[in-house]
C-alpha cells in the first residue's frame, strides 16, 4: 500500500511517482492489524491518496474499512489578497514633504 500526501488531483498515472510512505500488507482476517505512519511526514495532511497496487492473489480487491487516527485541526487556507499594484509610479499618489524640500542645483 502506498500513501501520497497532499496531492488532490492525483490519477493512476501519477502512482509511478515516489510515495510518501509505503507498507507491505499482510493478510488480516480479524481486522486487528494497524500500520503506523511516520509522524513527521504526515503532519498537516489535507488530502490523502491511498494506492493498493496488488492484493493476495484474488482477481479483485475489496476494502471494507480504512481507519485513520490523528488530531483534527481546522483547515486554514489563506485566500487571495486583493492588492493594487502600480504599473507606473505617480508622484501625486505619494505625498511626502521631503520631495518638496530638495533644492540642490547641479552645475
Amino acid at each position: 500500500m502506498r500513501l501520497y500526501k497532499n496531492r488532490p488531483k492525483m490519477t493512476f498515472d501519477d502512482t509511478s511517482a515516489p510515495s510518501d510512505q509505503e507498507f507491505e500488507l499482510h493478510p488480516d482476517t480479524t481486522g486487528t492489524l494497524e500500520y503506523s505512519t511516520t509522524v513527521v511526514k504526515f503532519s498537516s495532511v489535507y488530502h490523502l491518496s491511498i494506492h493498493i497496487p496488488r492484493n493476495f492473489g484474488a482477481e479483485s480487491t475489496k476494502v471494507y474499512y480504512i481507519g485513520l487516527r490523528g488530531e483534527f485541526t481546522q483547515a486554514h487556507r489563506h485566500g487571495v489578497t486583493i492588492c493594487t499594484y502600480e504599473a507606473r509610479p505617480n508622484i501625486a499618489d505619494h505625498k511626502t514633504e521631503n520631495a518638496d524640500h530638495v533644492n540642490y542645483q547641479i552645475q
